[in-house]
């Protein structure tokens, strides 16, 4: 068509007045969306109309998303940009797009309120243009091959003329034997190729770093980005790659705005000279008809009295007169839903063109203003314990203390023993709420240690203790660690530990408390029966009787030391472990060497503590004897 002078001459003065309206900022900021009819043709695809129509929807949704910067994935743009591109911005736009669904061409068999999706119906030697869908926004898919994922004019008309793309780059879901590709799976093909609709070449231009693609805001490129960068700053010319644009060539899931110089160049060039297609749009998308057209609720929760929930609808643009429904509810004259219980409701409001808004509301019940007016505790577990609650309510209450088992129509409860309660109010129409009270068991009741005694023998456990209850009316009964029981509150035999008495009275009043039993050496206990024996004669003659010395204790012993001299005073044997052994050996030789003492008497001086290492007395104990050597 450029090879047309004419063409080529019309076409050159549109993008230079767009670009004077662009660089003048002669344009107002739009203030209402300006939606686009789209018409959807399946050619030779084999797509069945269901699965033409799903893919329809999908790629208009996406169309909207991204044109309005509303993806999901523009916050994507908002993490990078502060670091590669300071210092642009993208933009959300104003132009729409919707499915036609009214006043479709006649022969092609669509009815009011069908979508205007078309299977092999268009005449498919026309390929890319049809007059009969003048007027519209028109997507041609059908397989095109040779690597090419669609393609469009550089500036559409609105004459029937559209934009064209492969089936597997259509949309955003695989259906009727399509499957979309897995690095084009977003609709975003189109996104680019309906950018060049409406009048934005791709930001390398002609190529090259002289080249221009027109919009300021964009950084000059000599080339495509392929791929995802995914966070990369790439430098080819002077400035960062803005490879995010929708009007590069990356996968579609680094492809996520636009920039506010590229959305200022579409939106002027729709206003401008795509007057055809706003103006078609009043009658083909029934959407327009509903823009502006909004419902607000104000909403009265169900009282404690019941069935007085109210829900009023109040409708906002739209022509009237309105038609309000609510489900589940009552049917209204009127705009004021009465006589609700708690629960979820849908409020449909339909105006005169048939536009619908639907707003969802949640009633809640209002509890009871319960009072919990007196709490008395017993004594002693005397079961005197006292509770009252009341209902500041209109309707009548009744109360439970038993988890409902029982009711009564007032709320005091007597007779009780000390406890956490829950009281709970309930009245005929199922208002219910709840109330905690705490009933104390009161006691003087307290319990002391007039005398204990910690364990002081390592070889069996003497401590003790003598429990005394204080206040208390006799008799009383003492219990320790939930097992043995004393009139007396003396326990004996105790090993080290922890323990806790617990007292009750004649009153039924209790107390507990606990005490610690621990070691102490300091004085050896007098019950503590420990000796250490020490043979006065061995007869070391090889028969195997009465062989060595050794000693015997009825206790453990520590810091043991042996000594044994000869009656001139001469050390002949020594030893520091309780357990040895002596064969009446000369300590030179050894307990056991060839060399023995001569038969004589031998004294002894042994010394030792009781216990062991961890637990031992503080006195050493000493002991001395003589010892007859006979062979």
């Amino acid at each position: 068509m450029m090879g047309l002078p004419g063409f080529a001459k019309l076409h050159a003065e549109k993008v230079e007045a767009i670009n004077e309206i662009v660089a003048n900022g002669n344009r107002d900021e739009c203030d209402t969306p300006l939606i686009i009819p789209v018409a959807v043709h399946f050619q030779n695809t084999g797509v069945p109309l269901d699965c033409a129509i799903e893919m329809a929807l999908s790629q208009v949704q996406t169309l909207n998303e991204d044109f309005n910067a509303t993806n999901p994935d523009i916050a994507t743009w908002y993490d990078l940009q502060p670091d590669i591109w300071p210092g642009i911005d993208n933009k959300e736009s104003c132009i729409s797009f919707c499915l036609a669904t009214l006043n479709h061409p006649a022969g092609y068999g669509l009815t009011d309120g069908a979508y205007a999706v078309t299977v092999d119906q268009v005449d498919n030697d026309q390929n890319d243009q049809d007059a009969d869908w003048t007027g519209y926004l028109n997507f041609w898919v059908r397989p095109i091959g040779g690597g090419t994922l669609g393609y469009s004019p550089y500036g559409g008309n609105g004459n029937g003329d559209g934009v064209t793309c492969d089936p597997a780059y259509f949309g955003s879901v695989s259906c009727g034997g399509n499957a979309i590709s897995p690095t084009y799976n977003m609709g975003r093909t189109l996104t680019h190729e309906v950018g060049h609709y409406l009048l934005l070449e791709h930001p390398w231009g002609g190529g090259g770093c002289a080249s221009t693609d027109d919009v300021a805001d964009t950084p000059v490129t000599d080339g495509p980005q392929f791929g995802c960068p995914a966070g990369q700053t790439i430098v080819n010319c002077t400035q960062p790659i803005l490879w995010p644009s929708y009007m590069d060539y990356c996968d579609d899931a680094c492809l996520f705005m636009f920039s506010e110089g590229q959305v200022d160049r579409m939106e002027t060039y729709v206003e401008t000279s795509l007057q055809n297609l706003l103006t078609h749009a009043v009658t083909s998308c029934q959407e327009t008809l509903c823009i502006g057209f909004d419902a607000s609720l104000a909403l009265s929760d169900e009282s404690c009295a019941g069935n007085d929930g109210v829900i009023a609808a109040n409708a906002v643009g739209g022509e009237e007169p309105y038609a309000y429904a609510c489900s589940p509810g009552p049917s209204a004259s009127g705009n004021v839903f009465n006589g609700l219980v708690e629960g979820i409701y849908s409020v449909t409001v339909t105006d005169q063109n048939g536009c619908e808004v639907t707003q969802s509301a949640t009633l809640f019940r209002d509890e009871p203003a319960l009072s919990l007016v007196q709490v008395d505790d017993e004594y002693c577990s005397d079961g005197t314990g006292f509770v009252e609650v009341i209902a500041n309510e209109s309707t009548p209450f009744e109360y439970s203390i038993d988890g409902g088992v029982t009711w009564s129509l007032d709320g005091a409860f007597s007779g009780l023993h000390g406890g956490t309660f829950n009281v709970v109010a309930m009245n005929a129409t199922g208002c219910e709420g709840a109330v905690e009270a705490v009933v104390q068991n009161e006691s003087n009741l307290t319990i002391s240690f007039a005398e204990k005694s910690n364990v002081n023998c390592t070889w069996f456990d003497n401590g003790s203790i003598r429990a005394q209850a204080n206040g208390a009316l006799a008799p009383v009964s003492f219990v320790l660690s939930g097992g043995e029981e004393s009139n007396s509150g003396v326990f004996s035999f105790l090993s080290v530990g922890s323990y806790e008495v617990a007292v009750e009275d004649a009153a039924g009043c209790t107390a507990e408390s606990t005490f610690e039993i621990d070691f102490d050496f300091s004085v050896i206990g007098e019950d503590c029966p420990c000796d250490v024996f020490v043979p006065n004669a061995i007869t070391p003659d090889n028969d195997l009787v009465n062989e060595v010395l050794k000693v015997q204790s009825s206790c453990p012993i520590y810091d043991f030391s042996m000594e044994i001299f000869d009656r001139w005073g001469h050390l002949v044997f020594q030893s520091n472990d309780p357990e040895f052994q002596w064969h009446g050996g000369y300590e030179g030789m050894g307990s056991s060497g060839d060399y023995y003492v001569e038969n004589s008497i031998y004294n002894y001086r042994m010394s030792f503590r009781w216990g062991s290492e961890e637990a031992q007395s503080v006195n050493m104990e000493t002991q001395v004897g003589w010892i007859a050597v006979m062979r």
